[in-house]
């Protein structure tokens, strides 16, 4: 390979690290010796492919608001497939929530399928968090109905923040961020670094989201000249992300994948190639855990539908659910050794986002066997 060609994936690999370094300041700031042993038990069972853990979740992603103004066509409350309650956490439930979570929560993400700052109450909660010594993210699509006090984000004491812009041009950007407003987001984001200067203060770290669509592509290079005069603290660029069940549809695949394959991470190819997107073993089922307004609990953010939940928040604890039938038969998926037990099906029997090392072992049918059955039939369809 020569050095042309190998760039464009050095500046990928880059890229990845200096957003993976956001981990380090938060170990520094937050880890106790609680914290720092039980994530290393959790690296350590997760290497190990236990089914049965000792280790709690440390990251916990608490969608505070699975509300949203914008209709993006590949998200499910953008699209309307969302099969849950649509409601906000009031300060005072997630306070109860925050309870039982935060001996071992090194992080708690405040979104997942909604839009945070719709919440009135989302930098309350911040502070809440941080006060307590536990860090905190929101994503953002920077599109806000009612009015927002900048100043917030700097006040409430919030580590880290996305803003999803994707595209330097209206015309791009509502391609996908349907009802937005790309002026808008790129004042209010301007609006944040200038607060931060003004304040002198290093947090919240400002990610400038981007993902790259087949449509706009092109106007990557312009992105990189507006994140220098901004001055955000990080461009990323992103593969699009499809719903597992969406992955078979060749229409969305052909609409929405762009033509760069340095963007191809989260491809629906790669199932086909191979069985699956990443070539690893889930590691949500080990690290995480997401929770949503109503208190139910699940695996990964893949889970929109409230049949698909793994437990209760407010019905039992952290550890009662962690390890639960359905965690452990989930588990099994993953593990290359023979189940020990009975297992119970669960969302992640038809998962192809990971390797499954373990599905032949449990007597399940391989996820991607099914999606390229689903592939042939939605072909067939179109050929039709």
């Amino acid at each position: 390979m020569d050095a042309a060609s190998s760039l464009p994936k050095m500046r990928q690999y880059l890229r990845k690290m200096k957003r993976h370094s956001r981990h380090v300041p938060k170990l520094i700031n937050y880890g106790t010796p609680r914290k720092l042993a039980n994530i290393m038990l959790a690296e350590w069972e997760l290497r190990r492919q236990e089914t049965l853990l000792r280790c709690l979740p440390y990251y916990y992603i608490v969608d505070v608001c699975n509300v949203c103004n914008l209709r993006c066509p590949l998200c499910p409350t953008g699209n309307m497939t969302i099969a849950r309650k649509q409601a906000m956490f009031s300060f005072e439930q997630y306070k109860e929530v925050f309870d039982k979570i935060r001996e071992y929560a090194l992080v708690v993400s405040l979104y997942n399928h909604g839009e945070p700052l719709l919440n009135p109450e989302v930098f309350s909660i911040i502070e809440h968090t941080h006060r307590n010594r536990v860090g905190t993210n929101i994503s953002s699509n920077f599109n806000w109905p009612q009015p927002v006090d900048i100043n917030d984000f700097i006040r409430s004491g919030l580590d880290y923040v996305t803003v999803s812009l994707d595209g330097v041009s209206q015309e791009a950007y509502q391609q996908y961020r349907v009802r937005g407003d790309l002026a808008e987001g790129f004042d209010n984001l301007r609006r944040l670094v200038s607060a931060k200067k003004a304040l002198n203060s290093k947090t919240p770290f400002v990610e400038w989201q981007f993902i790259v669509f087949k449509h706009n592509e092109h106007e990557m290079n312009k992105a990189r000249q507006l994140a220098s005069v901004i001055g955000v603290d990080l461009l990323r660029f992103v593969s699009p992300g499809m719903q597992p069940e969406d992955m078979h549809k060749l229409d969305l695949q052909e609409k929405w994948m762009p033509d760069n394959p340095l963007y191809w991470e989260r491809n629906p190819k790669l199932v086909e190639e191979r069985g699956y997107v990443f070539d690893r073993a889930c590691f949500y089922l080990y690290r995480s855990m997401f929770i949503y307004p109503g208190g139910g609990v699940t695996p990964c953010c893949f889970a929109h539908d409230d049949n698909q939940d793994f437990g209760n928040i407010y019905k039992n604890s952290v550890s009662e659910i962690w390890n639960n039938k359905m965690y452990r038969s989930a588990r099994m998926l993953f593990s290359k050794r023979a189940p020990s037990e009975s297992r119970v099906e669960t969302i992640c029997d038809k998962c192809t986002v990971f390797r499954q090392d373990g599905a032949h072992l449990c007597g399940v049918r391989a996820a991607h066997d099914v999606f390229r059955e689903e592939r042939t039939r939605a072909a067939d369809r179109i050929a039709v």
